[in-house]
């Protein structure tokens, strides 16, 4: 943060005087304070500066003590103080410095009060409202003005970037300045305004290359806005997000073959009330975007209630007792040049920061809701699966009560103060299910409906890689870019599963899962003595092989490596891809009737080398028949 000393003239901050006594000589023991600062009537914009000044009148020249209210909305600097004995008067400065972080008007009352009277205080009041910077893209088919979310062009592109600042009046207060980050090697700005520029891109990059360009207030250089470019040497485009296995967000909480990307959120019908939350994992394996609430402070987001006020909270039980639980709530969207904005706002999950009481269906016993990057290593998950909601399989929709009349554990209507342990799960309609965002996606400059399902490209690790760049395309056969050409559809049963074949085990109840960050199915192996959780082979396994079966269409073989856990992560520490990582699922020979033993998780590992599709059902509910290209299914 940025935090300028302006002169309070300069920014043109006008303050109404307060009403004070003033005499040119007070009467023995009295004490008079006169406030002064820029006069008139207006205000302080986030992050902006203004000094106040108290004339004390006082016989014993000892000054005053500076408070502010609300507390800690802002600083107050270390007052200055001159006496002046002849005249007793002392005269004290304080600097109030508006924070940066707000979302509403807020009147501050700065209050100065004598120290040899406490009985005697006047207060200034300051009106502070929150000086934004929002960066805007403009389509160049039609027009349309939408936040400026993470982009990708090819090598030599061009994007043309607008910037808007509320909260402030008159053609110079809304002025920028622009700056290009990295300096050199990143490309170059032009056309630069005070309100718009170009990038361009390099001619020639060998790998994907992240330049940001950030709008910079010229009337608070504290208050920005930046917008991420992921430069590729080809495949870039509106319906392209780029995508990094980097170890995640946290630095302290080191993520393994984890798939991430950033999504751009904002307040419903705002093109301005925005934040771009990165380090939100890839999960083809799970529905709905899921997001801490820590991460989009400044958001107010819609909620839902019913009809006694309760709040409709969402619930995902893990197998190892931890949870995810926060408020449904509504959302404006956008990945690089996709948004949900041209259909209705989708219903999203908000990851409550306060551990407020659950129901015990949902904690399953356990007591961890993962509610910071810390616990959860990620700053929201993506749910970009097979499937509409988080409570649809094959047509068929669980929660709405047209099927069974007892709902899964996924939805609760709590008070503010928390659920009761004994809360049953309830009836929640399908338009307000969390869902699957990319079934509300468009395309902003074609108004193509990029909705149907997502692909994920990684490129092959061989062994361990410090960090590896990939895709996550939008749409299924709606552009150029997203065709299934030779790809293989291996269509899914009414479980979303298909078979996969390993080690002469039938294991029906498979599934491919960006989420996962290794290879997980039941085998012999020996699991790692400090890595529990994943196999430690005494030497390298090759040329693994397995054959994964659609339940009406595809066939294939695939082959993979086995690799010391333990020993993974101690020759190579830091390096976020890992091709051979494996670990233990159910028990070896065991599957029966489709337990947990009957299960190959084909984790992010499975991914890298491989273009990978996610279709999302697109079926009506049985008895209706339906054709595999619509349903759900994988695909690579």
């Amino acid at each position: 943060m940025r935090t300028a000393a302006i002169v309070a003239l300069q920014l043109g901050l006008i303050f109404l005087p307060a009403c004070v006594k003033r005499s040119s000589t007070p009467a023995e023991g009295a004490v008079t304070i006169e406030l002064t600062s820029p006069a008139g009537v207006g205000g302080l914009t986030s992050g902006a500066a203004a000094t106040v000044t108290a004339t004390v009148y006082d016989q014993s020249n000892q000054g005053v003590t500076w408070t502010i209210v609300p507390l800690n909305f802002g600083t107050l600097s270390t007052p200055t103080s001159t006496n002046q004995p002849s005249n007793y008067q002392t005269i004290s400065s304080v600097t109030y410095t508006a924070p940066t972080d707000f979302s509403t008007n807020t009147t501050v009352t700065i209050t100065a009060t004598s120290i040899s009277n406490p009985n005697i205080a006047t207060s200034l009041p300051i009106k502070v409202s929150p000086l934004n910077v929002s960066l805007e893209i403009s389509s160049p088919l039609t027009g349309n003005q939408t936040p400026a979310a993470p982009q990708t062009i090819d090598q030599g592109g061009q994007l043309a970037l607008e910037a808007v600042v509320t909260n402030v009046t008159g053609n110079n207060q809304q002025a920028v300045t622009w700056v290009l980050s990295p300096a050199t090697g990143a490309g170059s700005l032009t056309n630069q305004t005070t309100s718009s520029v170009t990038y361009v891109a390099p001619n020639t990059v060998t790998s994907p290359l992240t330049a940001t360009i950030t709008a910079v207030s010229t009337t608070n250089p504290g208050a920005t806005a930046s917008v991420e470019v992921t430069v590729l040497s080809s495949g870039a485009g509106p319906n392209v997000a780029a995508v990094q296995v980097n170890g995640g967000p946290v630095s302290t909480q080191f993520y393994p073959n984890g798939a991430f990307t950033s999504i751009t959120i904002c307040n419903p019908g705002s093109n301005t009330v925005c934040r771009t939350v990165d380090g939100v994992l890839v999960d083809t394996g799970s529905y709905g975007l899921r997001i801490l609430q820590s991460e989009i402070p400044l958001l107010k987001l819609t909620t839902f209630l019913d009809g006694n006020g309760n709040t409709l909270e969402n619930c995902v039980s893990l197998a190892d007792g931890s949870y995810l639980w926060g408020p449904v709530s509504l959302a404006d969207l956008y990945m690089s040049g996709e948004t949900s904005v041209f259909t209705s706002p989708p219903p999203i999950q908000v990851i409550s920061s306060s551990n407020i009481p659950v129901p015990d269906s949902c904690s399953n016993g356990g007591t961890t809701n993962l509610n910071t990057p810390q616990l959860l290593g990620a700053n929201g998950i993506l749910g970009v699966g097979p499937e509409p909601t988080d409570c649809t399989l094959a047509g068929v929709n669980l929660c709405d009560g047209s099927t069974q009349p007892t709902p899964p554990n996924l939805y609760y209507t709590c008070p503010s103060t928390g659920c009761a342990a004994t809360d049953s799960p309830v009836i929640v309609p399908a338009i307000q299910q969390v869902t699957n965002p990319v079934i509300k996606f468009s395309n902003v400059a074609s108004f193509t409906r990029d909705n149907n399902g997502v692909i994920l490209q990684l490129p092959s690790v061989s062994g361990a890689e410090s960090t590896v760049s990939g895709t996550l395309i939008f749409g299924i056969g709606t552009e150029t870019n997203n065709q299934l050409g030779n790809a293989t559809v291996f269509t899914l049963d009414s479980n979303d599963h298909f078979t996969t074949v390993f080690s002469g085990q039938t294991l029906t109840n498979s599934f491919i899962d960006s989420g996962s960050n290794a290879l997980f199915f039941p085998d012999s192996l020996p699991t790692c003595t400090v890595s529990t959780q994943f196999f430690c082979p005494s030497s390298p396994l090759s040329d693994l092989t397995a054959k994964n079966e659609g339940k009406t269409q595809g066939k294939g073989t695939v082959t993979f490596s086995v690799d010391n856990a333990d020993s993974l992560f101690s020759t190579y520490p830091g390096y976020a891809a890992l091709s051979t990582l494996a670990g233990p699922e159910g028990t070896y020979q065991s599957c029966s009737d489709g337990n947990s033993s009957c299960v190959f998780d084909w984790g992010l590992p499975f991914f890298y080398g491989r273009t990978v599709y996610t279709h999302i059902d697109a079926c009506l509910p049985p008895p209706a028949t339906c054709n595999p290209l619509t349903g759900a299914y994988f695909a690579y």
